[in-house]
């Protein structure tokens, strides 16, 4: 009960704060938990290119490993469902067995499959997070942004960190954006990932 009351509270506040989302909201007729696609939220479906999607599974899901943000869910702004559908998913698999932070990267070039994309990356980064109180105290809990990078751009968050390559990629107007069919975008040369970064932040783990 306590768990299906946080979620509640939680929920509220992304409607209010990220949404309002879609309605009706449906849910995949495949759980999860048993190998099923992760459900999501949207903002825009059926009316925007880009569609914000929210992961809704992974909140109250007792193996779920929290990072920083303490419970969450993803967030990414995509021009593809199955995009989302099969890479969110598939990090959200790993995210039950391993910890995901702000500031993380991951290749995920072995789950394109058939996708048409010049995509093979994801960096993260916070996309939303709050303390909701609760009779035992204040929960943390937030959103951790997917944004699918191209090669390159894989490469440059690995060398000078995410937010770094956010700066570039705001600088470029993708940022936030998951577009699956852009090229890379024009990276600033070495001296000028100083000046993004006011240091180089060395190099970002991959988690695999």
């Amino acid at each position: 009960m306590y768990l299906q009351h946080l979620a509640k509270e939680f929920f509220s506040t992304l409607d209010e704060r990220i949404g309002p989302f879609d309605r009706p909201i449906l849910f995949r007729p495949f759980p999860f938990d048993v190998g099923g696609s992760l459900n999501f939220l949207t903002v825009g479906a059926g009316r925007e290119k880009v569609v914000t999607y929210v992961s809704w599974d992974l909140f109250g899901h007792n193996k779920l490993k929290q990072g920083k943000l303490g419970r969450y869910e993803f967030i990414t702004h995509c021009d593809n469902e199955k995009w989302c559908s099969d890479i969110i998913t598939n990090i959200g698999r790993q995210a039950l067995s391993e910890v995901f932070d702000p500031d993380d990267i991951m290749d995920v070039s072995p789950w394109i499959g058939d996708l048409q994309s010049n995509l093979r990356g994801v960096i993260f980064e916070e996309g939303f997070s709050t303390q909701i109180r609760m009779e035992l105290g204040r929960e943390q809990c937030g959103l951790l942004r997917c944004i699918g990078v191209t090669t390159p751009e894989l490469n440059f968050a690995r060398e000078h960190g995410v937010p770094s390559l956010v700066k570039a990629l705001k600088i470029s107007n993708v940022y936030p954006n998951t577009i699956l069919m852009r090229s890379s975008i024009e990276l600033p040369p070495k001296q000028a990932s100083f000046e993004l970064s006011g240091k180089v932040n060395g190099s970002v783990p991959n988690v695999t």
